[in-house]
């Protein structure tokens, strides 16, 4: 009854519905991943009537730190086109047979049929925010809390401009990234090549944008990088310089991002997944007018199953991020250590 494919012969060979409602399905996303960290990448599919009636997008992670199946990897959610309960079983099911062995993480956003399996039990949510841009933009611009309009006024007027950046700009947006994520998550950049390649299925294609923030003296001081799906515009990387944020980049180039989108014919603006301990950005996404919703992460795993080795990956992770430590072994480090974050 379940078929499987590697997910990129399943692309050529069958009709996949729904692969692009949204960003994390989508074919692009999926190329762009599996050039940067050779996710092995796969669906299972049952059909009916010679259609596919259900199917799951599911990566294959074996690595120093733990073997699991994960629906899908490097994905803020991925919910997957399962008819029903009993569809789910089928696919747990064949899972468990070709994977005895692996735990299996699901990150679900609008599927309730995983939410009422048995297989599979509670672990933990994020939140979420969407946007929606229908209305003209002044309406828009009033559901903005006070607070986001006033940060929108101080950088127009400390002379802030928003611009859309080239692939030169792409190094500046890097540099930003590995400095916010050193010094103030301490966690490892996505490498350089992420972002190239993301530039390539996007960018070159004109289904994304960067939008740079610049100061009155020209340095760029903050960029957001949006990718287009179907109808959604999805805030995806957002970095600025962190002795400029008095400036506020972050809300004019968010504002931007949001012009952009009613330009572009677009109906909403994903804002992705927040850790729900992180009240500064979820605060900074309310502000933003944007309805909020739980990221709901089930999981399952085989009681012999040994655990991620969280151990040893915070060690290098401390290392790494160090103040001390030059951003370039930073840099090297998250090419030879990121891919096994999946």
């Amino acid at each position: 009854m379940v078929k499987t494919l590697p997910f990129f012969e399943a692309l050529a060979q069958l009709n996949l519905p729904h692969l692009h409602r949204n960003l994390f399905s989508s074919p692009e996303w999926m190329a762009a991943i599996h050039k940067t960290y050779g996710v092995r990448l796969f669906v299972k599919y049952i059909e009916e009537n010679g259609q596919v009636r259900s199917y799951i997008i599911y990566s294959v992670v074996r690595n120093f730190l733990e073997e699991k199946i994960c629906i899908c990897s490097y994905c803020d959610y991925c919910d997957c086109p399962v008819a029903s309960a009993e569809d789910w079983r089928a696919f747990f099911s064949s899972l468990r047979e070709d994977y005895p062995q692996f735990r299996i993480a699901v990150r679900n956003l609008r599927d309730e049929t995983i939410r009422q399996s048995p297989d599979f039990r509670f672990l933990y949510f994020e939140m979420f925010h969407l946007l929606d841009v229908r209305e003209d933009m002044d309406i828009v611009w009033k559901r903005t809390h006070d607070s986001f309009k006033a940060a929108v006024r101080q950088a127009e007027r400390g002379g802030v401009r928003v611009r859309p950046c080239g692939k030169e700009n792409l190094a500046d947006f890097f540099r930003m990234h590995l400095q916010v994520r050193k010094h103030k998550y301490r966690l490892f950049p996505q490498p350089y090549r992420f972002f190239e390649n993301i530039w390539q299925e996007y960018m070159e294609k004109d289904k994304g944008i960067l939008l740079g923030a610049f100061s009155p003296q020209g340095k760029i001081i903050g960029a957001n990088m949006y990718l287009i799906c179907d109808k959604t515009l999805y805030y995806k990387f957002n970095t600025s310089s962190l002795d400029a944020l008095e400036l506020r980049p972050n809300n004019i180039l968010f504002w931007e991002g949001m012009k952009f989108a009613k330009q572009r014919g677009l109906d909403f603006v994903d804002l992705g997944s927040s850790g729900y301990n992180q009240w500064g950005l979820i605060l900074f996404k309310d502000h933003t007018g944007a309805q909020k919703f739980p990221i709901y992460h089930f999981g399952f795993a085989p009681r012999t199953y040994q655990f991620s080795k969280k151990r040893i990956l915070n060690f290098l992770t401390r290392t790494f991020t160090a103040r001390w430590m030059p951003d370039g072994i930073l840099k090297l480090g998250s090419d030879i250590i990121y891919h096994n974050l999946a």
